[in-house]
């Protein structure tokens, strides 16, 4: 399924829209659309004498597009995708801004197809993780029946994969991207658009700056590629789409309604001034997951470790009475029949029992088996490191952050609003939830007020450059030498002008 799949028929909610007016110039206005129908603008004015229209945007696309979009029970779009859709298609450079779950992934692909079946054009799509690019893969694999080739890269970063030059679409994590650019490959010069996902990961200090320097060195390459920037929300995604000579589409819109709020003593104290009850069970994180259960749901609880996933994990399956059916445990055991890692076994022991850890420790495939059983509802939790935020497309009923700080440098550090703000976007399963819960934790109730105040009520940080970093940049300008990007000290400088930096 595309991203999270779209209603056929949308039940009639309150909206809550933003659109930037773009058109000839950048603007810093924006119209608000209220209305009880996503169709029926009539009652804003203003939004109607901009608003893009929609009627054509299917007479857009290739011929047998629409039949898989329609195969995967999508008919129409997202109020944010009717903005983004016309502007990706008619092949300008975008930025795209919204939460969690709204439908980023639907526009990029539409893009990319258009762009190899009409163009004859070549598509670079640049993950952060590799769990992220075996899921677009998978997505992708089903427009392979209209003609397309579509490939993923993300082994050796020093290799150039054999038989890149036969893909039509490439799915690569940015530093195997980078690695295909250093090597000069003859396929990157036919690229003629670049999907970057998860942009604003170009704020992480350790894989930031090879993602920005790989946006850099392909639009210095390729004076007319279109480039289509996928985002969380984020404070400066104005500033990202005039680096990027984009237009730019934010906002804050999501399919499924999103309730947060502090768990504190045994109350859910939400941001909306509502509260919730929870029976207490004697462990916190175990209350909310067991009440979550109980409703029919699924959890997901993020911590900051990669040991606390797989102990919360392994003590939960001990506390969780109840056990998959015969079924679920035959498909365990074809899943697992070759395993023979310890930390396989303590997994497989765990899924059995409804629970699951997820971490860069487990390998692909045991990464695609828990994610395959949770979307088909067959384990109830996930224990999970942060990086599960980062795009993979995992929605639950109720989402846990149990921890905001990260141990850095010796020391415990406080997590970003913005990786905040990711995790708390995969609460809400589309179709599914009238709405999602994302809970914090707090022990005291100067912590709480500190947690709605710092992370719930507070803003995204702005996506800061990491190239200016000393290390950082001397092997990139080493690269740049040595592959011939550029060798003078002007021609250096007249590079890193056209960084986000």
């Amino acid at each position: 399924m595309f991203g999270n799949g779209q209603l056929l028929t949308p039940p009639t909610k309150q909206l809550a829209l933003s659109y930037p007016l773009i058109h000839t110039i950048r603007s810093n206005r924006y119209c608000r659309l209220n209305s009880t129908d996503r169709h029926d603008k009539s009652n804003n004015p203003l939004c109607n004498a901009f608003a893009i229209t929609m009627s054509d945007w299917k007479s857009a696309l290739p011929q047998g597009v629409i039949e898989v979009l329609q195969e995967e029970g999508i008919t129409t779009l997202y109020p944010p995708q009717e903005k983004a859709v016309p502007l990706a298609l008619s092949g300008k450079n975008l930025v795209l801004a919204v939460p969690t779950a709204s439908g980023k992934s639907l526009v990029a692909y539409l893009a990319a197809v258009k762009r190899v079946l009409h163009d004859g054009g070549k598509v670079l799509y640049i993950v952060p993780l590799r769990a992220l690019a075996a899921e677009k893969f998978e997505e992708l694999k089903r427009f392979e029946r209209l003609g397309i080739k579509v490939g993923m890269s993300i082994g050796d970063f020093d290799e150039v994969d054999k038989g890149i030059e036969h893909l039509d679409i490439l799915i690569a994590t940015s530093e195997k991207a980078d690695a295909i650019m250093r090597h000069r490959s003859d396929w990157v010069k036919a690229i003629s658009l670049v999907i970057a996902d998860e942009v604003h990961l170009m704020n992480d200090p350790d894989r930031g700056p090879t993602l920005e320097i790989t946006l850099t060195k392909l639009r210095l390459l390729n004076s007319h590629l279109q480039v289509i920037a996928l985002s969380a929300t984020v404070g400066n995604s104005k500033e990202m789409a005039e680096w990027l000579d984009a237009e730019h589409v934010a906002s804050e819109w999501r399919p499924v309604k999103l309730k947060e709020g502090v768990l504190l003593a045994d109350t859910i104290n939400f941001t909306d001034n509502s509260k919730r009850a929870v029976r207490p069970l004697g462990d916190t994180v175990w209350s909310l997951v067991k009440d979550t259960i109980d409703e029919g749901g699924q959890v997901l609880v993020f911590v900051n470790s990669r040991r606390s996933t797989e102990s919360l994990a392994t003590r939960f399956s001990k506390l969780n009475k109840e056990k998959g059916d015969a079924q679920i445990k035959e498909q365990l055991d074809d899943a697992f029949r070759d395993e023979q890692t310890s930390i396989g076994s303590s997994l497989k022991n765990c899924m059995s029992h409804g629970m699951a850890f997820h971490t860069a420790a487990l390998s692909n495939e045991q990464r695609r088996t828990v994610e395959r059983f949770f979307k088909e509802g067959k384990i109830k939790c996930i224990i999970a490191t942060p990086t599960l935020a980062a795009g993979i497309n995992l929605p639950a009923r109720r989402v846990i952050v149990r921890d905001v700080t990260r141990y850095e440098g010796g020391t415990n550090v406080p997590i970003s609003v913005m990786e905040v703000k990711q995790m708390c976007g995969r609460a809400g399963r589309p179709r599914y939830d009238p709405y999602g819960e994302a809970v914090l934790l707090a022990s005291t109730v100067e912590q709480s007020h500190m947690l709605f105040e710092n992370y719930l009520l507070g803003e995204p940080e702005d996506v800061q450059s990491k190239v200016g970093n000393e290390r950082v940049l001397r092997g990139h300008v080493l690269a740049l030498i040595a592959t011939d990007t550029t060798n003078t000290r002007k021609g250096i400088m007249d590079f890193l002008r056209r960084t986000f930096f």
